[in-house]
This record gives structure tokens, sequence and C-alpha cells, in this order.
């Protein structure tokens, strides 16, 4: 089997998870690492994994002279959710002839939120001959892809509803407070108004996703403010104990018109004190299907199995910026 060689590009904690599930693979080989925090760079790749060891390979800044250096298929592109942050590093990657695969919930469906940035993506990479793609657990799959495989089997689809439902307190810190985990209601609010914290990203393009894959026009796509999740008990979390009255994670509602007529909702549950998880998918058509999946996909663990799942696809597809729907279905790799 020839491996696949890539770059880890972002050392946090997505992309060390990743790269450690990475080394248990047989499919892939990671021959270059890069960041810009200062504590980490120069350090080998394997000091900063859960299971520490030598691995040969230091974590660089210079992305450009790595790449110049290196013999990589494709780079995995784990920094920031914004699209607009990412877009530097996304030339760069293609510049050197690099497939990307980022976990930046705004490139899984850029081209109705900012059609000019994903024109120019798409033309960049088809100039040179390599895929850009955005995944992940949600955006990438559970509540935009899998939804609209699951319509296979319908002659009519009338509408979606797909609700997550996820205990908070069981995903990494950053995640916990990207929810407002521990803030007082006033502390939520001003933070998701002044952007500090900015809840769950992707609903806008999950739901444009769906749209696109059944061919619907949709009047709007609307994402309504995040709603925090108060607790009425005392409830200890990785980020601390949080006290009844203050905010244990939220709730996002994003949804679509058509005529007139909510088509798609979209309804994204994070927080400390849920005790059934689940994934549901509810599809109003002919026939009807209703698909849960019990104790719900764990979100970190889900990102980086469908990120690296991703890759083949991604190296064998044809050049452009491409969207998870249109790629072959992702399986899991050796």
């Amino acid at each position: 089997m020839e491996k696949i060689n890539v770059v880890i590009y972002g050392c946090g904690v997505m992309g060390r998870k990743i790269a450690e599930a990475i080394l248990d693979k047989e499919s892939f080989e990671i021959v270059g690492a890069i960041d810009i925090a200062p504590e980490i760079i120069g350090k080998d790749l394997g000091e900063i994994l859960e299971t520490p060891g030598e691995l040969g390979i230091t974590i660089q800044e210079d992305s450009d002279g790595l790449f110049q250096r290196v013999n990589a298929q494709a780079a995995i592109l784990t920094t920031t959710s914004h699209l607009k942050s990412v877009l530097p590093q996304i030339n760069q990657c293609v510049k050197a002839g690099l497939n990307v695969i980022s976990t930046s919930e705004e490139l899984s469906y850029p081209w109705e939120r900012v059609p000019d940035l994903a024109k120019e993506i798409d033309d960049l990479a088809k100039g040179h001959g390599v895929t850009v793609v955005g995944t992940g657990i949600n955006p990438g799959f559970l509540m935009d892809t899998l939804p609209i495989f699951l319509t296979s089997p319908c002659l009519k689809v009338n509408s979606i509803k797909v609700t997550r439902m996820m205990n908070s307190a069981k995903r990494r810190i950053p995640f916990q407070k990207k929810v407002g985990t521990g803030l007082t209601q006033k502390e939520f609010r001003d933070k998701i108004e002044n952007g500090v914290i900015t809840g769950h990203v992707g609903l806008l393009e999950s739901i444009n996703m769906i749209a696109s894959g059944l061919h619907w026009t949709l009047d709007e796509a609307i994402e309504l403010p995040p709603d925090p999740v108060i607790t009425d008990k005392e409830i200890k979390t990785a980020v601390g104990t949080v006290k009844p009255g203050e905010v244990i994670g939220l709730t996002s509602i994003a949804f679509g018109r058509k005529n007139g007529k909510k088509v798609i909702t979209l309804e994204f549950n994070a927080n400390a004190g849920v005790e059934e998880e689940y994934d549901e998918i509810i599809i109003d058509g002919l026939p009807s299907l209703r698909q849960k999946i019990i104790g719900g996909v764990h979100g970190d663990i889900g990102t980086v199995a469908v990120t690296i799942n991703t890759i083949p696809r991604a190296v064998e597809a044809s050049p452009g910026l491409i969207v998870m729907k249109d790629l072959p279905p992702v399986s899991a790799t050796l």
C-alpha cells in the first residue's frame, strides 16, 4: 500500500488528536507539522501528543520552507473556523501543490455566504491541480451529508429536521468555553454579541449544502442567535464548577424556507446537563424516514475520523473546491 504523505497544519487540540490517530493508520505518513505558537515551535511533534515520543518531525513556523523540503500530497488544516482567516493558509498549501482537507466550518459550503471567496479558492485549486474540501463531523457529515444521503430512498421530500443533542462536558475544553460554560447570563450574551465566543459555527453552511443536494432554491436561510442553557444545580466541568443560574451551554437553531414554508430545520444543543445524547434526522416525504443515533456521535472523535477518512477521497477527486456531498461516500481507512 502506497501511503499518502500529509502535513499537519495547526497543532492545537484538534491537530494533535488527528496526528495521534494518523500514527495508528497504515494509509498515511506525517511528513511535517506547522504552527505559530512560540511555545511549541521547534519541538518534535511527538512531544506535544498525549503519548509523548520522538517522531523526528519538528514543528515549523515557516510553512513555505517546509513545503519545499518535504514530499507531501495533502495538508490537514485545523487552524480556525472562519474562512477569511484561513484563506491565506489555504492559498499557501494550494500553491505548493497540496490537497487541502480542513476543519474550517465556513469552508464546508462557502458558495452561498461568500461566493467570491469560494470562486477564488476554486479557481486557484483548479489552476494547481489540487482539491480543497472543508469537513468534520458537523458541518461535514451529521447535519448535512448524512441527511442528504438518507433521502436516497425517498420519491419526495417535503422537509428535513436534524437535531443534535450532546453533553458538552465530554468535549475538549476549548469547545466547552466556545459554548459559554461557566459564564453568567449577561457575560454569555455580551460575549456572543461581541464575537468573543461563537457557539456552534456552520449551521447555515449545512442548510445550504442540504438545499444544494436536493436542488432546492431557498427563499432564505436564517440562523437565530444562540440561547444560553441555564443550570438549576451545581455541575462540575473541566472548566470549573458551574453554579445554579449560570450557563452550561447553548442551543442554536437555523432554518431554511422554500415557498414560504420551513423545509430545513437544524437544532444544535450542547450543554453540560444533557442526559440523553443523540443525533436525529427526520425526513417528511414519500416515504417519511426517521433515524436516531442513540448516544450520538462523539464530536471530537467523529471530527478526527471524518477528516482523516476524507483524505483519500480528496486526493483522488477532480481539482477544485469540493463539498462533502459531491465526494464519493467517505468510509473508514486502514
